[in-house]
């Protein structure tokens, strides 16, 4: 892992962690990403426990009801709920890579104070640039309510926001695609293509602006 995805994924995982307004120092990062990604475990290991209770149930239910051999167990449901906990184990597993993740350099930490501190700075300008692009896609698909947006996709949306902002000269499409890791790390399964559409259309918004400085941001 480089550098750069280094701190830019310990700025998504201790975002919502910490309260001050100084830029993080490095074992604040890691308590922040620690806690972080001890939540997003037990949120999996809760979700595994709820879809091995629905299987078990839809076994035992089967097998009160058929007298002969199980021929009418819904096989596709249960595929699907063995999907699921196929998933959920493999966040879980992503959940505790904790040593790769904070074993890094003090230029990715540095990284990660940056981003964290400009998102402190600018929060009105950034959420509004976000709620613009959500706008846009109302006329492509449903519309999104900023307010109803899982907090890993906000955060995802912040971060790669801050980027297009602090460093205007590198190329959208890289940092979209550093965005789409951490959806298809940490989101949903639909997450990544919410994600790419989204900050498409925020980029093609921003475009306009790569040339001059905005005016609404704290540097």
């Amino acid at each position: 892992m480089n550098t750069r995805s280094a701190g830019r994924e310990l700025a998504f995982l201790a975002l919502n962690q910490l309260s001050t307004n100084t830029n993080p120092e490095p074992d604040q990062l890691i308590l922040a990403a620690t806690r972080t990604l001890r939540n997003y475990a037990k949120d999996q290991v809760k979700k595994v426990r709820r879809d091995l209770a629905t299987l078990g149930e839809a076994f035992f239910n089967d097998s009160l009801t058929q007298k002969e051999s199980p021929t009418n167990i819904d096989l596709e449901k249960i595929h699907k709920n063995i999907i699921k906990l196929e998933t959920c184990t493999f966040q879980i597993l992503e959940s505790l890579q904790l040593p790769e993740l904070l074993n890094q350099s003090r230029e990715a930490y540095s990284f990660a104070g940056e981003i964290i501190l400009f998102i402190r700075k600018n929060k009105s300008h950034i959420d509004e640039l976000i709620i613009s692009a959500l706008e846009s896609r109302k006329e492509k698909e449903k519309q999104w309510n900023f307010d109803r947006i899982l907090s890993i996709e906000k955060n995802i949306f912040k971060v790669a926001a801050t980027e297009f902002l602090m460093k205007p000269d590198c190329p959208p499409a890289i940092i979209i695609d550093e965005a789409l890791k951490l959806a298809e790390k940490y989101g949903a399964d639909e997450s990544p293509k919410f994600i790419n559409g989204v900050l498409s259309d925020l980029s093609n918004i921003l475009m306009p602006k790569k040339d001059a400085p905005d005016k609404n941001l704290n540097l």
